[in-house]
Parts: C-alpha cells; sequence; structure tokens
C-alpha cells in the first residue's frame, strides 16, 4: 500500500505532505432553499479534503426540486483544486460524474429577439462522465485535456407549442466531445479569489472520429476575469468578460451558447433559466464582494449580454442587463451563495454554491 501511495505521488508530481503541511478537512451544508426556476429545492452538498493523504478531494453534490429538477454530482479531483492553485504540478485528474433531470425546462427559441411568449416547456435528461487530465507547467500556467461521455434525452415536449416540433426532433442522442483548455491563473484561491487575473481559454469539439455519430462542430470560449482588493483584505471588485461561439455542420440544440438563470457561464440573473441562445454569445459580469459578519458576506452585481448567430450580426445595443443583491456564506471547502437579480422581464432569486466566477 505504501509503495502504491508512493507511486501516486510521484505521478502526479508533488512530495508527500508532513503532518503540518497535511489539509485534512470536511465541509457538509444541508440545502432547503428557493429558486426562481426550479421551485423549492432540497438536498446537500459535501466534500472531503486530503482523506487518503494524496491531497485529492471528494464532492459530492444531491440535490431536488419541486418544479422537477434533479441533480446528482460527484466529483473526484487529485490534487484538490485549491491545494494545486499556485502551485506548479506534474499532472492532475479530474473525474466528474454527473446525472441531471429538469422536468420543466425552459426554451424560448434561437436568436437575440426570441419571444418570451414562445416559451415551450420539455424535459431534459442529461447523464456525462467528464476526464480530465491536466499539467501546471508553472504556478499560474496550466494546460487541460478532457473528454465528456455524454447522453442527452429529450422528452414530454409540451405539445401545440411555437417549438414542439423542434425538441421533439431532438430525442435522445449519444454526444461525447473532447475540449482542450489553456489557462493562465494568478488568482490566490479557486474557491474565493481576492486578487488575480484568470486568462481561461478552451476549445471544445466533436466528431465521428471522437466517437460522435449524431454531431459535427467546434466551439471555442475566452474568458477573462480580473479581482481587485477595494476598502479592506475581504473587499473584493470582480469583474467577467466571457465570449463564446459554435460552428461546424451539425451542432445539436443542447450545445448552442446559452444566456439566463443564475448559473456560472450563463448568468443573467433576472432572466429566465435558458432566455437566450444561438451560435455565439457574449457574457459581462460586474460584482462587489464585502465581508458582513464573521462567515457571512454581501454582493452587489451587475450582469448584460446578448447571443447572436454571425460575427457581423453582433448588436450590443440590445444586450440584456440585469442588477441585484446577494449574500455569500463562506466554508473552508466552498462558498453558499443567494442572489436576487432584477431584470427588463421580472426578478430572479437564486441559490447555489461556488462564486458566479
Amino acid at each position: 500500500m505504501l509503495v502504491t501511495l508512493l507511486s501516486v505521488r510521484s505521478l502526479f508530481g508533488f512530495p508527500q505532505a508532513t503532518a503540518e503541511e497535511r489539509g485534512k478537512s470536511w465541509s457538509v451544508f444541508p440545502i432547503i432553499m428557493y429558486d426562481t426556476d426550479i421551485g423549492v429545492g432540497f438536498g446537500g452538498k459535501g466534500k472531503i479534503v486530503d482523506f487518503l493523504d494524496l491531497r485529492e478531494s471528494f464532492d459530492l453534490f444531491l440535490f431536488n426540486s419541486s418544479k422537477g429538477e434533479r441533480t446528482y454530482v460527484f466529483t473526484f479531483s487529485i490534487p484538490d483544486f485549491e491545494i494545486r492553485q499556485r502551485t506548479s504540478y506534474g499532472f492532475s485528474l479530474d473525474v466528474k460524474a454527473e446525472y441531471s433531470k429538469y422536468l420543466k425546462q425552459y426554451f424560448f427559441g434561437v436568436g437575440p429577439n426570441s419571444s418570451e411568449d414562445d416559451l415551450t416547456y420539455y424535459t431534459d435528461e442529461k447523464k456525462e462522465l467528464l476526464l480530465t487530465l491536466g499539467r501546471g507547467f508553472s504556478p499560474s500556467f496550466v494546460v487541460e485535456l478532457q473528454y465528456a461521455v455524454k447522453n442527452v434525452r429529450f422528452l414530454n415536449v409540451e405539445p401545440d407549442r411555437p417549438h414542439t416540433d423542434q425538441l421533439a426532433a431532438v430525442g435522445e442522442v449519444f454526444s461525447p466531445y473532447a475540449a482542450l483548455q489553456v489557462r493562465f491563473d494568478t488568482s490566490d484561491s479557486q474557491i474565493h479569489p481576492l486578487e488575480g487575473v484568470r486568462v481561461i481559454l478552451r476549445g471544445e469539439a466533436a466528431d465521428g472520429w471522437l466517437g460522435n455519430r449524431h454531431a459535427s462542430y467546434f466551439r471555442y470560449s475566452l474568458d477573462l476575469r480580473n479581482y481587485v482588493r477595494l476598502l479592506g483584505a475581504r473587499d473584493v471588485l470582480a469583474v467577467r468578460a466571457l465570449i463564446q461561439k459554435a460552428g461546424g455542420n451539425e451542432i445539436p440544440l443542447f450545445e448552442l451558447p446559452v444566456l439566463g438563470g443564475g448559473s456560472e457561464f450563463n448568468a443573467l440573473r433576472g432572466y429566465q433559466l435558458n432566455r437566450f441562445r444561438d451560435r455565439g454569445k457574449i457574457l459581462c459580469n460586474l460584482e462587489y464582494r464585502f465581508p458582513l459578519w464573521k462567515k457571512l458576506g454581501g454582493n452587489l452585481f451587475v450582469d448584460g449580454g446578448t447571443v447572436w448567430p454571425r460575427w457581423s450580426q453582433i448588436r450590443l445595443a440590445g444586450s440584456a442587463v440585469n442588477a441585484g443583491w446577494g449574500l455569500r456564506y463562506y466554508l473552508e471547502n466552498f462558498v453558499v451563495r443567494f442572489d436576487m437579480g432584477f431584470g427588463s422581464e421580472g426578478v430572479g432569486i437564486y441559490f447555489n454554491f461556488g462564486h458566479v466566477f
């Protein structure tokens, strides 16, 4: 057993931790909440770090909601994301298994002018296994190669609606893809960054030679983030600009760039989930994060973005914009997030884990 552990440490390029260096920790948080898009939710999230003395982490997320979201995610990382931050390492391995099912998923159509009145409901079920192999060439430069095995199913499409036929045509699809991601990151934390810059360049592709018989597309994104301390050690101004574009002969509907809701890459907090969808998108987020009391913090934010079919058809003047406020509860291994956003189409309430960016 000792030989096996030493071999693993050698492969991943980090020495055996001393008793003082070991970062054994665990965090558990029960969930009882309300979210505009998914209703009343319940479940829990837990994370264990360095249980095997390999600086690894096990992360489990279980969630159900009254509007029919079912999300179960297990992630194993070695080294843990936070442990490898600002370090050089031989290799990292992340294994993520996710099952999600939305009994009432939202689809408004494609394009920046899609109508709120054209909302068509359907059931969206996804099973995905994502493997990521990375290397930290320096404390700030990381390259990651990913392969995802994914199965997507659209069913129970709402009848006699504007997009009934378009959604029903998707059916069930086995749609694996591969990705290459390059990250330049000087931020001080993956969980709660207080200062630094992140530049993330990501390219994704699906084709027959990658095991996908139903799609042929590429998708690339550029994600720019900056974190600046303001009035004190824990007051942070966070800024993010994300641009994403998809192209190819066969782009599945579920792979088109999306905006709307409170998730990391789609955050327009004040617009419904999946409100805008097209071949390209621009998203900008601005947050002021500040301490309130002990582990509790506050947040003020503005989001803005738009989608488009071609580069020549970008119209920033028609971008959707929202503003809002939120709360953050900081645990050792993750952040609990609550946000309330106000947009031209209504108010959004979101409860989740981790900063939006």
